[in-house]
This record gives C-alpha cells, sequence and structure tokens, in this order.
C-alpha cells in the first residue's frame, strides 16, 4: 500500500474543499435577492399557468408557456418564502436574467422573437391571472438565447396598485409569455428558465410594512361553492339522457353578517360570468387565503358603507356536457344556450337557498368579452323580465347595436320593463372588441325608452385583459349596489 504524504493529503483536501465550494455557489446561484438577502425562489404553483415545471439543481426554474390567443402562460412566485407582502413604493427597479428557447416544431415561424411580461401581483391576487398589474412587457432580440433586463419601477407604479388594490403591498410577480398579437398561433410553446431577480431598493428607502388593510374578521365576507342541479340545453328536452343531466359547480360570495337562519334580512344578487376559453375560476373568486381581487372589492366597499350589501354568483356561462369541472369554456354552442340554464335553473336554485329579494330589480348580470356578449344577448336580450341592471366588459358583440335594440323593443314581453343600470367598459387597445365598443356605446346613451341610467369607460392602454374586467367590476358594484339610489 502506497503512503501519502503530507503534501499529497493537504492538496487533496484542498481540492476537495475547492469542489464543495463550488458545488455550494451552484447550488445558490439562483434566486432571489432583495436588501442583501438572498432566499430560493418560492413558486406560486396554485398562480401559475404553465406545464413541465421544474427546480433546477441550481435554484432556477423552468417551465414550458403555451400561447392561447393573448392568454400565454407563465409562473409566479412569492417575493418572499414566509408568503408576506413587501411595499413596492419602497423600489426603483429590477434586475433579472432568463434563458427562454422555443420548444421544437412547436412554434410559428412568422411570429416576432420571444416576448415577455413582468407582471406584479398586489396582496389580494390569485396568481398570474388573479389580479396583477403589468409592471413592463419587454422582447428579446434572438429567437433563443440568455436575456438580462433591468426594469425600472416607475414613480406612479405604487399608485397604480393603489388604485386597484388600496394599498401598495405586494405579494410576488408573474412572469409571462407575451403572446398578445405577436404572429403566433396558439399551441405555440416556449421554455423558460428564471435564473435570479433582483430587487434594488430607493435610497432611504423604508423598511416593508406588514400588510394590514383596517378590516376586522367580522367585516370580511365568507366564499361558498355550490353544485345546482341542472342539464345539456344543447339537446332537446325530449331527448334528454341521464348522461345529460348533472349537478354544476359555481362560487358564491356572500356579504359579512349574512345568517341563512335570518329569513327577513335579504339581499340583491349579481350573476358574474366568465370569457371564452375560462370558467367559474377565472375571476379568482375563492374560499381559501384573502379570496381574490373581486373580494376585496366587496368587503372593502361594503366596510365602507360605499356599496349595499350583495350576494354575487360566479358561475360557467357554459350550459352544455363540457362545462367542467374546471372545463375549457370553448363551446359556442354551450354559451348560447346558457339563457335557458339562467332562468330554470341557476336563479331559482339561488332564490331557494339564499337569503335573496324579490323582483328584477333586485337582479344584477356582467361578463367579460364572450359573457359580456352573453350579458346583452341573454341578459338583455332574452332575461329582462328577471334582470334589470347589466354590464359587459369589453364585450364580443356580434350584431349590430340597431339590430340589437331592434330585437328587444320587438319582444312583447318585454313592453314597459327598463334596464335601470346599464355599463360598458373596453380598453383602447382592445384590439378583439374596441372596434364595435363605441358604436355601441353610442347606441346605448340614446336608447333612452329603455335605459334609465346608462355608465361607460374607456380604459388608457387597456387590452384585452383584467385591469380592464377589474376595474369595470369595482365600478359596476359602485354604480348598482346603493340602498335607495339606483337599486329599485
Amino acid at each position: 500500500m502506497k503512503k501519502i504524504n503530507a503534501f499529497m493529503f493537504f492538496g487533496c483536501i484542498a481540492l476537495l474543499a475547492s469542489v464543495l465550494t463550488s458545488c455550494v455557489s451552484v447550488k445558490n446561484s439562483s434566486g432571489i435577492t432583495m436588501r442583501d438577502k438572498s432566499e430560493a425562489f418560492t413558486i406560486f404553483t396554485e398562480g401559475s399557468v404553465a406545464s413541465d415545471l421544474t427546480t433546477n439543481a441550481d435554484g432556477s426554474v423552468s417551465w414550458i408557456a403555451t400561447a392561447a390567443g393573448g392568454a400565454g402562460g407563465g409562473v409566479a412566485f412569492y417575493f418572499n418564502k414566509d408568503k408576506k407582502e413587501i411595499n413596492i413604493g419602497n423600489y426603483k427597479s429590477i434586475d433579472l436574467e432568463l434563458e427562454y428557447s422555443p420548444v421544437e416544431g412547436k412554434w410559428n415561424s412568422n411570429a416576432q422573437m420571444p416576448g415577455f411580461c413582468m407582471r406584479i401581483l398586489p396582496w389580494d391576487s390569485t396568481g398570474l391571472f388573479g389580479g396583477f398589474e403589468d409592471l413592463e412587457y419587454f422582447d428579446s432580440t434572438e429567437k433563443e438565447g440568455t436575456l438580462k433586463k433591468t426594469i425600472i419601477i416607475p414613480d406612479n407604479f405604487a399608485d397604480r396598485i393603489k388604485a386597484s388594490s388600496d394599498f401598495d403591498s405586494i405579494l410576488g410577480f408573474a412572469i409571462k409569455f407575451n403572446d398578445y398579437n405577436r404572429g403566433n398561433s396558439d399551441g405555440d410553446q416556449l421554455k423558460v428558465t428564471l435564473k435570479s431577480v433582483k430587487l434594488n431598493a430607493k435610497d432611504g428607502a423604508p423598511a416593508d410594512k406588514p400588510f394590514d388593510d383596517g378590516l376586522t374578521q367580522d367585516q370580511r365576507g365568507t366564499v361558498v361553492e355550490i353544485n345546482y342541479p341542472t342539464h345539456d340545453y344543447s339537446v332537446a328536452q325530449n331527448a334528454l339522457t341521464d348522461a345529460d343531466k348533472y349537478n354544476k359547480h359555481a362560487f358564491v360570495y356572500l356579504p359579512a353578517g349574512y345568517d341563512a337562519a335570518d329569513k327577513n334580512t335579504k339581499y340583491p344578487v349579481f350573476i358574474l360570468l366568465h370569457g371564452f376559453g375560462q370558467n367559474e375560476y377565472t375571476w379568482g373568486l375563492s374560499n381559501e387565503g384573502r379570496g381574490g381581487k373581486i373580494k376585496g372589492y366587496m368587503d372593502r366597499g361594503m366596510a365602507a358603507g360605499e356599496v349595499e350589501k350583495f350576494i354575487l354568483v360566479v358561475a360557467t356561462g357554459v350550459a352544455d356536457k363540457t362545462w367542467g369541472p374546471k372545463g375549457s369554456g370553448n363551446s359556442f354552442n354551450g354559451y348560447n344556450v346558457f339563457g335557458g340554464e339562467l332562468r330554470n335553473d341557476l336563479l331559482p336554485y339561488i332564490r331557494s337557498n339564499f337569503n335573496v329579494k324579490e323582483g328584477r330589480d333586485n337582479v344584477a348580470i356582467a361578463g367579460l368579452s364572450m359573457g359580456g356578449g352573453q350579458t346583452f344577448t341573454i341578459g338583455i336580450g332574452e332575461c329582462l323580465d328577471l334582470i334589470s341592471n347589466f354590464a359587459g366588459f369589453s364585450g364580443a358583440l356580434f350584431s349590430t347595436a340597431q339590430e340589437f335594440t331592434t330585437k328587444v323593443d320587438s319582444t312583447k314581453a318585454f313592453n314597459g320593463l327598463k334596464i335601470h343600470n346599464l355599463y360598458m367598459i373596453c380598453g383602447d387597445a382592445d384590439f378583439l372588441v374596441y372596434g364595435t365598443f363605441p358604436g355601441y356605446v353610442e347606441a346605448m346613451k340614446n336608447w333612452t325608452s329603455r335605459v334609465e341610467n346608462f355608465e361607460s369607460y374607456v380604459y388608457p392602454g387597456g387590452t384585452h385583459d383584467f385591469p380592464v374586467w377589474y376595474k369595470g367590476f369595482n365600478d359596476f358594484i359602485h354604480m348598482v349596489f346603493k340602498d335607495g339610489v339606483q337599486l329599485y
């Protein structure tokens, strides 16, 4: 057996130490740095929309995002591993490094170079598509490679967050694949690996404050889930089989103080619909965590006395067997026949199981995109005898305003029935539906024989996305749910 001299021994120790140091360095080379504190990435799993989500040996995170009509996926992250918020007003910029490459065979050759968006998630966000403010869109200059980017946080960004969520407390961020009007085909895929993120504090910035919205627990509403009996309305009534009948899922928000046993206290009801390719989960209302952005709007508005207490029902506007659970939301037949389900199943179930005020004047319906179209074609066009308050958020409207008003006015069952409140909103950069918006607004404004109270808003720079729709929701509940003012 050969002897190991001291030189060889200490040389081996030094080499081993070097290797170990290298391994530790590699292991900790990726993650998030903030105020001289570095942590591994903490993934907001339920708030992400990606496939093949993987945490790598060096701490970086990889995923595949898929183009979907502008809703290209991505991954959401918490700023802190303990999931505590920070105050975005304390920071001036964010440095990030990521790697990217289109998936072979799944990229339109005519598409622009891969694009990205950094989304900031306020305290009430439920993830990538559940309450956010876009900080910056940025593009690569090569089809694949490494991208290093410093994103400047504008001076007014904290005010934008406050306008959206009342506080500048930030839960996390998301990196989204930008497939909006960039030549990508639905199904195009981009592999992304996030290497590092660093938040740079402003000089002299104070410590981040713990989040507190000032509400007590008894000022917060609750969210429950229901499953109401219905059937496939694309099938003729006399041809229905057991397979065409099912219980359908929806979320219900009950205001603070709601008591099922108190039959003397009743509330207006508001039906909220999603868009094409979506379902009842899309609005982010949840019985977990803080409940999502629209729950925050309702809780704060009601606690401040600005909004009358009401019951919200977030349902799936697809009335055939493709509805779900967590369905793809892409059945035009299902959308078109939703009126039967609304009239015969959903509203009767809500009236039977919750303390709801009587009469059409205490019912509202609204929706985004395709759901906004349903609000007009089904809510007004088929159910005006049941509902008198309506809102379209970037509504997908497929007939002319003249055709629509003529059809409603010629429906004998609707003679003398008024639309008490009608609201419309759309972003002026919404290339999908803004072309029809001004004409409809003008027609609704002049439809004085039918509409008693009309309001509209053009969202500057708004696209076909949730910042527009969240504002629309908040505007509408402040417009309609005012005791003794607009509710009849």
